[in-house]
């Protein structure tokens, strides 16, 4: 085994001997239903609302109850989750027209599905729809900007199940749209609310998120306690195929050797691998030692595992600073060792195996030689310690900045420091509760240097979210977008723009290509690997879509128990 790969492994040791000696505090009555399912999770929610302060480990527990409008399949193919029909060029219900200031722009009607209803029995109308529309475009509330409603200028209702959106640009994500919220219930909440900070507190997604009005998917959320578990039952108004599960129980641990000792002893029945579960190196343990008992999914998957650099540290606003602490880093040892190869290296934001990779861009194979070059270049020598000083006696001494509780980041984070020390470059972790790493750290941006988190591109998605100038959390747009590097430049701004409007796959290629390689030159954030798409679950669990591009939680109803 090389150096790295022991230095990895001495932190990534999971001792199953150890867990099966260990006390299990939570009932194995509790799972041993056909009936229902426990999913094992970590990191409870700082809040319900669909639509605000939105990441990735929400998307993974609102879309059980709260459908968006459309979504990607396994196959990337993009269906109609909430609509009848869904809008393409050829079908006539999306077209590009002629704008009055002379631009191209496009209009998309949406239908919503007969039958659609809110879990109170009030049907979802063309008047949520609107609703959602409106406040998506408060910039007092600063909603979510994965697939976001903001992006039509007009919007006409034209009947009770029907809307026409007007597009002042023609965007190729225009037949993806994200969730609608209850107007009946949420409406006089926003009147009398008009704030973020008062809206949050007083929405009802917050206040009251039992209550089944606010859901319109196959499960309702039925029931919970804050830090200890959310509870999903069937939605007797959900028009689409009935659930098999009569209950999803998300069963909520402190880290990720409790949720691997409760999958042991029967506690919870299905967990997620990391980011948000166990750690993929626990479940390759796992595999080995109980390669009957589990059935372990694994598909490729488009979350990115990244290191968002703060512009605004002096240190790292030099590149030659972002590339060497990129070359420093061994990601394909740490991708071996820790992760049996299974967790691909992130060479940008797009995985290898994505048709729009750029093979032709600059890539950053660990290095530690040029690592060192580049920062010499820089202005960095190596002091009488072995860190790095500069000619004003400064050290090359960063923050490094993740959640606490995940194995996984913890683990990475510690190889990290270790490697980056090799080039001179000293790391001071700092893990912290997610409260404070998605408050303070990140939406507020108050990280001093490095910021250790993931990001989905779902097909549908645009890059700008993280890479736009538009995307900069701030008080200015109520702390939307994921750019927290605070990244600012000209030049991706309009290849992303270039991008969104390409509606053929040529096009999109060559414009992907062009934002990769400004991407690969400039370092907004530090890639390091891909996350497939991991669960660990019980063997009788069927129709567990595993592989979908949209969160899979999406098709739950279809889950089911032999």
């Amino acid at each position: 085994m090389t150096t790295v790969g022991k230095r990895l492994r001495s932190f990534a040791t999971v001792a199953l001997a150890t867990v099966a000696l260990a006390s299990v505090t939570v009932g194995v009555a509790l799972a041993q239903s056909k009936d229902q399912l426990v999913v094992g999770q970590l990191q409870f929610l700082t809040n319900f609302h669909p639509l605000v302060q939105v990441n990735n480990t929400k998307r993974l527990v609102i879309n059980y109850s709260l459908r968006p409008m459309t979504a990607f399949d396994e196959n990337v193919v993009n269906h109609c989750v909430l609509c009848e029909t869904l809008p393409t060029i050829e079908n006539g219900l999306a077209k590009i027209i002629d704008l009055p200031d002379g631009k191209k722009g496009m209009k998309v009607t949406l239908k919503l599905r007969d039958g659609l209803a809110w879990g109170d029995g009030v049907p979802v109308t063309a008047k949520d729809i609107e609703f959602t529309w409106k406040m998506s475009r408060d910039p007092k509330i600063g909603f979510s900007n994965y697939n976001p409603w903001s992006r039509a200028s007009e919007l006409k209702v034209t009947d009770d199940r029907t809307v026409e959106l007007t597009l002042p640009q023609v965007i190729s994500s225009y037949n993806s749209w994200d969730q609608v919220i209850p107007e009946h219930l949420e409406g006089p909440v926003y009147a009398a609310n008009p704030t973020l900070d008062t809206y949050v507190k007083q929405s009802l997604y917050n206040t009251q998120p039992t209550n089944p009005g606010l859901w319109n998917g196959s499960y309702l959320l039925s029931d919970y306690q804050i830090g200890t578990r959310i509870v999903f039952t069937p939605n007797p108004h959900w028009p689409g195929d009935k659930p098999h599960l009569q209950r999803i129980i998300l069963s909520y641990r402190d880290n990720s050797s409790s949720l691997l000792q409760n999958l042991l002893a029967g506690s919870v029945e299905a967990v997620p691998v990391s980011p948000g579960g166990i750690s993929f190196s626990q479940m390759l343990d796992l595999k080995s030692q109980q390669p009957d008992k589990f059935t372990y999914h694994l598909a490729y998957g488009t979350n990115v595992e990244r290191i968002a650099v703060n512009f605004d540290n002096p240190i790292l606003k030099e590149k030659a600073v972002r590339q060497a602490i990129l070359y420093g880093i061994d990601r394909q040892a740490i991708s071996d060792e820790l992760f049996g190869g299974l967790q691909p290296v992130a060479n940008g934001i797009l995985s290898n195996e994505n048709a729009y990779y750029n093979k032709d861009m600059k890539l950053y194979s660990y290095d530690a030689t040029k690592a060192k070059d580049l920062l010499t270049s820089a202005g960095w020598k190596p002091g009488s310690d072995g860190i790095c000083v500069n000619d004003k006696g400064d050290r090359l001494s960063l923050e490094l900045v993740s959640t606490a509780g995940n194995q996984t980041r913890e683990q990475i984070a510690q190889v990290i420091q270790s490697q980056l020390k090799d080039v001179c470059i000293e790391i001071t972790n700092n893990f912290v509760p997610l409260q404070e790493f998605n408050g303070e750290m990140a939406r507020k941006r108050k990280f001093k240097a490095l910021m250790m988190s993931s990001i989905d591109f779902s097909p549908s998605v645009s890059p700008r979210i993280a890479l736009g100038s538009d995307a900069i959390p701030s008080p200015k747009n109520n702390g939307v977008g994921n750019n927290f590097s605070a990244y600012a430049n000209p030049e991706m701004d309009k290849a992303i723009t270039g991008l969104e409007a390409a509606l053929d796959p040529a096009t999109a290629k060559e414009k992907w290509a062009e934002v990769q390689n400004i991407f690969a030159e400039d370092l907004p954030m530090l890639p390091l690997y891909f996350y497939p798409r991991a669960y660990v679950t019980v063997p009788d669990l069927t129709n567990f879509r595993q592989g979908t591009l949209d969160p899979l939680q999406i098709w739950s109803e279809e889950w089911a128990r032999k």
